[in-house]
Order: C-alpha cells, then structure tokens, then sequence
C-alpha cells in the first residue's frame, strides 16, 4: 500500500488516502467505521483498493467543516475523483456504510456496486441498538466485539502500561467519538429510507453480526424491506466489528468485483 496526503478544497481539509499497488478490475473504495481505521482495509490483497481516512479520526483533518452526512459525501466524492475518474465500488464499515450509501444516493452513475457491512442509517425502536456515546469503553466492547477480550480487540486496542499512553488512548476515544456524533447523535438514522429509490437497482450486499450490540442483527430485516434486491446475510461469531473478526467483507467484496466486472 502506498499513502498519499491530499489537500481539500476548504482551509485545514486534508485526505489521506491507502492505495494498493495497480490491480485488474474497478477501484474499491474502503470508508471504516465511527471507530476508526485499523492497519489495512479488510477487503482483501487483489482489488484496486481506496481506502479513504474520514478526516476527524486521527489521520484525515478537518471535520469541522461537516455537520450532516450531505454535506460529508460531497467532500469524500471530491477526494475520491482526484483518485480516479472510473465507477468505483463502495465498501463502508458501520458509519462508513452509512455514508457510502449517502455517497451512492448522491451520484449512482459513478458507483458500480455496494457492499456493506454492519451498517448505520436506520433505526427501529424495536432494536435500538447500545448508546455507544453514553457508555463507558469496558461496557461497550461486549457489543462491539464478539470476544472482548480476544485477539482482535488487543490488536486494536493495545492496553499500554504507561499511564500517559492510557490518558491518551482516553482523548483518542472522546476525538473520535466526537465525530461520529456530528452524523449519528442522537438517533443512527440518516434518512436513507426516503432517498433509497436512487440506488435500488445497483448490485448491494449487507453484512450484519450475529453478536452485533451496535448495529442489531435483526435491523437486516428493515434493509432488506428498503432494499429488496440486496443480498443480506448475518455472519455467525461476528459482532460489531464483523469485517476484521471474519473474512465475510473480504468474501463479498471480491465476489461483487468479479460480479460487475463479468457484467460490464
């Protein structure tokens, strides 16, 4: 992967952006979740892959520009068009699926398929699903992680013996979840269910996590009533952060990349 920095269209705006060496087939567009990004993109090695820091979580700046996830897609379209000019496949993670669809809604002609994966945007009172901006870390990773004490939870969150190492990782937490809340605070609802219409015929996959706190398995039914077409599936053993607990994203990339690729 080789990383470049590009400078935004507004004051302080920058995009970092992972890119893969060249590979066959059209450029996969990675977006990670309101928990932020964690080493390579979970998509696979073989794609054309993007994967784009959403400015506010600790590589990306300035976050401050955006209140609404409108205007976020507007400014991660401008990053990507000067990535490449060709259809891309989106891929978004929790936050980062919700604003792939919104990206989607907002020009589908420049989206050739979507994948998502534990995706925020709708809500049910049935399911609401934890208050991740209410709960403290050690209550909240039983929803975010099916084991919480296993190996990809210390991988992403390395308990360091410092105590100045452990105040920071804590203002890392608040920085991030500061900017999630500009997008899912207080309801994860976005709205997709009225602009849904625009990309009810692309080719889309949702993942969901059995054990997902977050994102509650059962919301799979509301998407799949939104989105008829989609194939939807909840991987076993998976909970909120079911791309890096399981190779299902990585599955479902690489089979929606031979798919439009094959009907191109």
């Amino acid at each position: 992967m080789t990383r470049e920095v590009i400078q935004g269209p507004l004051e302080g705006l920058t995009f970092v952006v992972d890119r893969s060496a060249t590979a066959d087939g059209p450029p996969v567009v990675f977006l990670h979740s309101e928990m932020g990004a964690f080493g390579s993109a979970p998509v696979g090695t073989e794609h054309n892959v993007v994967a784009l820091h959403l400015p506010g979580w600790g590589e990306s700046t300035g976050i401050e520009h955006f209140d609404n996830p409108g205007e976020f897609a507007v400014a991660l379209w401008w990053a990507v068009e000067q990535v490449t000019s060709e259809p891309v496949v989106l891929v978004g993670h929790s936050l980062g699926a919700a604003l792939a669809v919104e990206m989607a809604i907002m020009q589908p002609k420049s989206v050739r398929g979507l994948v998502l994966s534990n995706p925020l945007g709708m809500f049910d009172e049935a399911y609401p699903g934890v208050d991740v901006f209410a709960l403290m870390p050690k209550d909240v990773m039983p929803h975010v992680y099916a084991n919480p004490n296993g190996p990809v939870m210390a991988e992403h969150y390395p308990q360091p013996a410092d105590a100045y190492e452990r105040g920071l990782q804590a203002i890392r937490r608040v920085e991030v979840l500061g900017a999630a809340s500009r997008f899912v605070f207080p309801l994860p609802d976005t709205n997709i269910i009225k602009r849904a219409y625009r990309v009810a015929d692309l080719p889309m996959s949702i993942l969901f996590g059995e054990r997902d706190g977050v994102v509650p398995p059962e919301m799979a039914h509301n998407w799949s009533k939104v989105f008829p077409a989609a194939k939807v599936r909840t991987v076993a053993g998976t909970a909120h952060m079911t791309p890096y607990e399981s190779d299902a994203l990585a599955v479902e990339v690489t089979a929606m990349v031979q798919n439009v690729t094959a009907t191109a």
